[in-house]
């Protein structure tokens, strides 16, 4: 269903393809994540390349934090981990606490295993008062769709009007903080390469315009390479209230 809305032009012929790779992409992201709980830093970091860590070292040495966005795209978990030990200063991870709290205590001590720190999304705002007294790079996986649909920021993304969390936007206007996007790249199988772009350095800008921004980016990505974003969350499930105009 997500590939009939993403891609209309495409052939059913197409969309099977990209849907069997997908579910390849999932597996290998489950087994390597698996396997990072025995990589050492030094093999992940031979496996996950960060091109461009540097963009951040203007910023940095004003004294100024970042928020950097990306999705659930290529390994992201790999990302996750490999963050905090690729840039000079602190990296703190907003997440989305699981139902499953046990899953969710393995999960978080894998993250934190090179000193990434993390924060809950509820706990977005006070995490960052708290940690932006030295420069840190705050790291959000927007993709996921919200549940106040009322104060989501509605964008165009693959050409339907879709949810997305509104929080970072707000955080970002309020904080005037620079933000810059991720792009992770599978170069071959394990190994992989990310690249940072920068989406909004100057304020003021329009609430809903990091938004649209962010949106797309990480549809370029997605077109590049389709089947490494998680399709199988249903991206395109809340609906557009009536009173919304943006």
């Amino acid at each position: 269903m997500n590939l009939d809305i993403a891609f209309p032009e495409k052939t059913e012929g197409e969309k099977k393809a990209i849907s069997r790779k997908f579910y390849k992409n999932l597996c290998d992201v489950i087994l390597e994540t698996l396997k990072g709980l025995t990589l050492s830093e030094s093999e992940l970091g031979r496996r996950f390349v960060y091109e461009n860590p540097e963009i951040f070292e203007e910023d940095f040495q004003k004294g100024n934090s970042v928020i950097v966005l990306g999705g659930h795209f290529a390994n992201w978990e790999w990302g996750v981990i490999s963050f905090n030990p690729a840039v000079k200063h602190q990296v703190v991870g907003i997440y989305k606490p699981i139902k499953n709290k046990a899953f969710e205590s393995i999960f978080n001590q894998y993250r934190v295993q090179w000193g990434l720190k993390l924060a809950k999304m509820s706990q977005a705002g006070r995490a960052i008062v708290r940690y932006m007294k030295e420069p840190s790079a705050f790291v959000f996986i927007m993709d996921q769709s919200p549940s106040d649909v009322d104060h989501a920021h509605w964008v165009d993304f693959f050409g339907r009007r879709t949810a997305f969390h509104h929080g970072v936007d707000k955080i970002a206007r309020k904080t005037k903080l620079p933000v810059y996007y991720f792009d992770i790249v599978r170069v071959k199988r394990g190994f992989y390469e990310v690249t940072f772009k920068k989406i909004a350095l100057q304020y003021p800008i329009s609430e809903g315009d990091l938004t649209k921004r962010y949106a797309h980016l990480l549809e370029e990505s997605i077109r590049k390479h389709p089947e490494n974003w998680l399709w199988s969350h249903r991206r395109w499930k809340r609906k557009l209230p009536t009173t919304t105009s943006s």
